[in-house]
């Protein structure tokens, strides 16, 4: 009796310490999800102001280009379009690719870790928005080149002044252009050249539009899950 009272004992005490060791695990694990998903709640809502930030640059280029598109069919630039027919030049091409901050993501992957996240459905969404950026992020090579030779296009008939230069809210300065636009009016490949950028332009604007929808859907999903699991409050999504 006494040897099989030992034995209970020393079973006990070892299921005892696979369950305190499997316990602690697993508050670590939670823990560790916690902390993931504040940062990656921070990540997503830095990719959400990256991202409104670019396309409010897009829309701008197009605003410009439409300038710049008109004044060379009228062979004229009007005096309240001349600050934007010079921002045009200057931005002509400049196409960021999608905006994802990638730290907790990245994090994620690297530890093999992507398990700790028990929300299924979250878990999921976070994959689908990885995989939408990246799919916007692999043709950004080849547009960057395109817009690059349509630009060269262009700047070959222009000279920058860098004497001068023109404040601006996004980019914080351009310098002035010199031009001759009845000379450049002249020149299909100019047209051409912008019409196509243009183009290229609203292509990625429409691109990132549902990738910056995908952000502000998910960021109060991150927000309800360490809310209802763990009572962690967080700034909401910025307002688009």
């Amino acid at each position: 009796m006494a040897i099989a009272i030992e034995f209970l004992v020393v079973v006990f005490g070892v299921f005892l310490a696979f369950q305190l060791t499997a316990w602690n695990e697993a508050r670590i694990d939670r823990e560790q999800e916690r902390d993931l998903l504040i940062r990656l709640h921070e990540d997503v809502r830095e990719s959400i102001a990256g991202q409104m930030r670019d396309i409010h640059f897009l829309d701008t280029q197009l605003s410009d280009q439409a300038v710049i598109l008109a004044s060379l069919d009228a062979c004229a630039v009007t005096p309240e379009n001349m600050q934007a027919f010079q921002r045009g030049i200057n931005t002509l091409g400049y196409i960021n690719p999608p905006r994802l901050y990638r730290r907790t993501v990245d994090e994620l992957a690297a530890a093999g870790k992507i398990d700790l996240l028990q929300n299924k459905a979250l878990k999921a969404e976070l994959a689908s928005i990885v995989a939408l950026v990246e799919w916007r992020a692999a043709g950004f090579d080849q547009v960057a080149r395109l817009t690059e030779h349509y630009r060269f296009n262009v700047e070959d008939r222009v000279r920058y002044d860098h004497s001068r230069s023109y404040p601006d809210p996004f980019i914080g300065k351009f310098v002035g252009v010199d031009f001759d636009i009845a000379a450049l009016c002249k020149e299909d490949v100019v047209a051409s050249a912008m019409s196509a950028t243009s183009l290229t332009t609203r292509d990625r604007r429409n691109a990132y539009q549902p990738v910056l929808d995908r952000y502000q859907a998910f960021v109060p999903m991150v927000a309800e899950e360490l809310r209802t699991r763990w009572g962690v409050e967080t700034t909401e999504a910025l307002a688009p």
